[in-house]
């Protein structure tokens, strides 16, 4: 579950109704920014596991000072850009080596098209870069990815299999204005391939967040 609030107050509110039915929460850069270290550690003393959505994405040194930081707040998975290329990849994985925390590298942005990857001067297709992006992630140790499950399907093809696999843009329903562009549903989701959804919006928009969560564990959507 995304707790994507600026309210940090609202946040553990939601996280503590929400606590029965879920066992992860997300914290981005917005409610980190607003809550620090405090949130996480908040979160954790519910019995709930954090994942901390940073993002990093710096030259190899700052990163693997971030990610040693990050550890001492004992949070279960942090994300890295597989952007950052093989040795930023590589001082991430030894930072977290031995520790509770696992390294989670995000591949292709589920907000990110094909014409936005050419726009940027990357070349070849969606299913194409986060195929190749997942398998470097893998040659540095990290058995984790964050990728949309439209290229779930391409991944198994190419024999590429992370221990676990993210999926965010997750939807209930069709929007016709959204800024994430390569959405499923839940159950789309889990049966390509995902071992974790991250569902952020529909639950925060709801004018019952609970209710809505205890029917998507009724549906089977296997929500965390």
């Amino acid at each position: 579950m995304a707790l994507d609030l600026f309210d940090v107050e609202n946040a553990l509110l939601l996280a503590r109704r929400l606590r029965n039915y879920v066992s992860w929460f997300k914290v981005g850069s917005q409610l980190f920014l607003r809550g620090g270290p405090k949130v996480v550690e908040e979160i954790r003393s519910l019995g709930a596991q954090v994942f901390l959505d940073l993002k990093f994405h710096d030259i190899p040194a700052t990163v693997e000072r971030a990610v040693r930081a990050c550890v001492q707040m004992d949070v279960g998975y942090l994300t890295v850009h597989a952007l950052g290329g093989r040795r930023m990849l590589t001082a991430a994985s030894e930072a977290a080596a031995g520790s509770k925390t696992r390294i989670l590298a995000v591949t292709v942005l589920t907000s990110l098209e094909e014409a936005d990857l050419s726009e940027v001067g990357v070349s070849g297709s969606l299913s194409e870069r986060v195929c190749a992006l997942a398998a470097l992630a893998g040659d540095c140790g990290i058995r984790g990815i964050v990728c949309s499950a439209r290229e779930l399907s391409s991944l198994r093809e190419a024999g590429i299999r992370p221990e676990v696999v993210v999926t965010p843009g997750i939807r209930l329903t069709q929007r016709e204005v959204d800024d994430q562009r390569r959405t499923v549903s839940p159950r789309e989701a889990f049966a390509l391939g995902a071992t974790h959804i991250v569902v952020g919006r529909p639950v925060l928009e709801a004018e019952d967040p609970v209710n809505l969560v205890r029917n998507l564990l009724q549906g089977g959507s296997g929500l965390a």
